[in-house]
């Protein structure tokens, strides 16, 4: 079993946050093998409530990242990418997710933009850098005038955070998933 794990984070590390679509069929209403494989314990997707005090760590552990330069398969302090930003920033509340943007695509439940609160992924896709989902970011707050800020990493800012209503996250924007 360890071999495998192991065969697995090695596989992951090599990919990037431009992954490629895959599979056919809605993520949105069955549960994949990485979904269950990357899981906690208890199902997230199935949880009564929402845990404040895990959105906030997860948050917290993100925005420890501002300033970290993007690097495309980065997963350090050094230089990161944002699907590593993401995964980085569960496991610092005790989370496991998948590597890759387009694998945390499909975990959790799919919302609508309107649904989004702090704790959510947000999916982009630019066919200009690849086809499907492209890059990731993380929900960190719903302004008094009902901006959703997130954060995420900019090729040319790094870790950075950004309302969604910027003109190119707007063209960008591809789905929304709640992870807990």
């Amino acid at each position: 079993m360890w071999v495998w794990v192991l065969a697995l984070a090695v596989f992951i590390q090599v990919v990037s946050c431009r992954s490629q679509k895959g599979g056919s069929g809605s993520a949105k209403h069955k549960t994949s093998w990485l979904s269950r494989l990357f899981r906690k314990e208890k199902d997230p997707s199935k949880s009564a409530g929402f845990n404040k005090r895990e959105v906030d760590k997860v948050i917290q552990t993100a925005r420890s990242y501002r300033g970290t330069p993007h690097r495309d398969g980065g997963v350090s302090r050094l230089g990161i990418d944002c699907s590593a930003l993401i995964m980085l920033s569960f496991q610092g509340a005790g989370i496991k997710i998948p590597r890759t943007a387009r694998q945390q695509s499909e975990i959790g439940k799919s919302i609508n933009k309107e649904e989004l609160r702090p704790g959510d992924l947000v999916f982009f896709s630019d066919r200009k850098i690849g086809s499907g989902i492209t890059h990731v970011g993380l929900v960190t707050e719903i302004t008094t005038k009902g901006e959703i800020r997130f954060i995420h990493t900019s090729s040319r800012l790094g870790v950075t955070e950004n309302l969604l209503s910027t003109s190119y996250f707007t063209k960008t924007y591809a789905k929304a998933v709640r992870p807990f």
